[in-house]
């Protein structure tokens, strides 16, 4: 018999995708469950708990780590519990369909992560087969939970804002070609400088049309996507959205001015797993326009076969213009792919095709703005700016996907709960704390900021609706709030925005260490700050018997973040370093303003 850590390697290797532990952590305890209830119904209870204590004793010289060990004997431990309360309730079949669920539901998990079942990889053993599935039924329970501790991303992922820009660039022989091919049939076009020109793919043939659709296809493109999604996700182009394009020297008073400001391109934003990319493909030398993206933070010139991909309908970006200037025309190839998972099959396709739709129907309109002509497509000229400008503070400042969900929420609390909408929204910036703060890599800043904001402005209004709707005067109460928030305020002030919302953490600034007002006289002012302001509302009688639960609970998320940050102290270098008191306490006054 294969010894455990062995086992568990080759299983991890299986095992790798949060998703798939997650969906294994919900149809192994149900299968354990339906062969407990089996085992309890057809058993005397002296010989269910033998046999109960006999696996948990044996896995506990099995094992040989006594952190999993105790963690399974609690998963043990439950499901008995559950087994036992259940199991006059349930008859023979129920449990047969239940054991059946489980196990098509373990299948089910690695069909839509892609990743192959571990079983498969002892099938075809032949007579050893019985043995390894017995062997594999077995450690399954302590397996999943270590492949817990093991998987590439934790759940905390699920909660985080991740970066969807990609980058590549082509310096192949044959992408170089492909690239000369474009430009050189631009040359010979010979299109005016004064505004934008066009050419979709669709209509491209010859040389051209074959050097396109190389480039499209072309492994660093395609890898670039692979590397960022994994083997889950499918990867199709768009051919329909295609086209070279060439930039104008001038951008005034038409169309052409929405590219130089920021914008999104299209309105799918609320299409879940899902996503259409469009790639700007810089097919020659460019020193003077820069394509940038605001939330990223990122960006710069693209230039001659460099290429950079980002959503369609969720990444606001923008080109602006450097003093130098280009001495050739800035060519470049627009590619569209939509990216999702394998599992949703046309549901994936789907939204390509509704992309499809928009970008045509936004084309034929740029093409009559680009140079308006009469009142109306002057009129429809500055509805372009207009609603670009609307979309893109939207997106800025609170995400249509989180107006949707607090929506949703909404509508659900309408129908399930009067309490249900403030329980669901009052705690979810802590929780994108907690998960940005442990994860920390791949984070877009600008998403992440805007995101906490959003909810973190929704849970104080539920706060202060409900003092004030339950108000009665309380001097204290009052008191305990100015005094609070105050503190919070002057402490967010002295840090800055950036710095009290990770800028440090995720590394998009320099630590700024705040050694002056309020740090000089408070320690932690910023956490003391917040506590003294929740426990503000919660002094007043009126709101503590309406909402007895509400700032306690806002209270054990604020202190449990805190605890993470000393426990994941990023500082520790600056302590160990720090000479004398001075520099200690402005440490201090840094990584203190981090919560929030």
């Amino acid at each position: 018999m294969e010894s455990f850590q062995d086992l568990a390697v080759r299983f991890r290797a299986y095992h790798t995708n949060s998703l798939n532990v997650a969906l294994h952590m919900v149809t192994t305890p149900a299968g354990m469950v339906s062969a407990l209830v089996l085992a309890k119904q057809s058993w005397p209870v002296e010989v269910f708990a033998a046999v109960v204590a006999a696996y948990v004793g044996s896995l506990f010289f099995a094992l040989r780590s006594m952190g999993l060990w105790v963690a399974t004997t609690a998963w043990v431990a439950g499901l008995v519990t559950v087994s036992v309360l259940i199991a006059p309730h349930m008859a023979l079949l129920d449990s047969l369909k239940l054991l059946a669920l489980a196990y098509a539901g373990q299948e089910l998990a690695h069909f839509i992560t892609k990743e192959r079942t571990f079983q498969s990889t002892y099938m075809n053993k032949g007579t050893s087969v019985p043995g390894l599935l017995l062997e594999h039924t077995y450690y399954l329970l302590p397996l999943c939970l270590d492949s817990l501790v093991h998987m590439k991303e934790s759940f905390a992922s699920w909660m985080v804002a991740h970066n969807y820009v990609v980058r590549c660039k082509l310096t192949s022989t044959e992408d170089r070609a492909a690239l000369k091919d474009v430009y050189d049939f631009v040359t010979a076009a010979n299109p005016r400088r004064d505004n934008t020109a066009h050419w979709w793919y669709q209509l491209l043939d010859g040389k051209v049309g074959a050097a396109f659709s190389h480039v499209m296809q072309c492994p660093p493109v395609l890898g670039m996507f692979k590397e960022r999604f994994g083997l889950a996700y499918a990867i199709d182009p768009i051919p329909a959205m295609n086209e070279i394009y060439v930039s104008s020297t001038t951008h005034a008073n038409n169309s052409d001015t929405v590219f130089y400001t920021q914008h999104c391109d299209g309105p799918y934003s609320v299409y879940p797993f899902c996503h259409v990319y469009r790639v700007m493909l810089a097919v020659n030398e460019n020193t003077q326009v820069e394509t940038l993206f605001t939330m990223e933070r990122s960006g710069g010139c693209l230039s001659d076969g460099d290429a950079a991909g980002f959503d369609y309908n969720r990444e606001i970006h923008v080109i602006s213009d450097l003093p130098t200037k280009n001495v050739d025309r800035r060519i470049t190839l627009k590619l569209h792919y939509v990216v999702y998972p394998k599992c949703f099959g046309a549901l994936g396709r789907v939204k390509g095709t509704l992309a499809t739709w928009y970008n045509t129907t936004a084309r034929n309109l740029f093409l009559n703005t680009i140079s308006p002509s009469g009142v109306f497509w002057k009129f429809m000229a500055w509805n372009v700016i207009f609603w670009t400008k609307r979309v893109r503070e939207l997106e800025l400042y609170a995400g249509l996907n989180n107006v949707v969900l607090a929506a949703a929420y909404y509508l659900l609390g309408a129908h399930i709960h009067p309490r249900f909408f403030m329980a669901a929204t009052s705690f979810t910036h802590y929780c994108m704390y907690i998960a940005t703060y442990h994860h920390r890599t791949g984070i877009n800043f600008g998403v992440f900021k805007r995101n906490v904001v959003f909810f973190k402005t929704i849970a104080l209004t539920h706060l202060c609706w409900n003092y004030a709707a339950n108000f009665t005067y309380d001097p204290v109460s009052l008191a305990m709030l100015v005094v609070g928030y105050s503190l919070s305020t002057a402490a967010t002030l002295a840090l800055g925005i950036d710095q009290t919302y990770f800028g440090v953490e995720l590394g998009v600034m320099k630590p700024n260490f705040v050694g002056g007002f309020p740090y000089n006289c408070v320690p932690h002012p910023m956490i003391v700050g917040s506590i003294v302001g929740l426990l503000g509302f919660h002094k007043m009688a009126s709101f503590r018997a309406e909402l007895p639960y509400l700032v306690p609970v806002h209270c054990l998320m604020y202190l449990t973040h805190m605890v993470q940050e000393q426990v994941q102290d990023i500082y520790k270098k600056e302590w160990s370093a720090g000479a004398g008191v001075g520099k200690t306490s402005m440490a201090i006054g840094a990584k203190a303003g981090k919560t929030a």
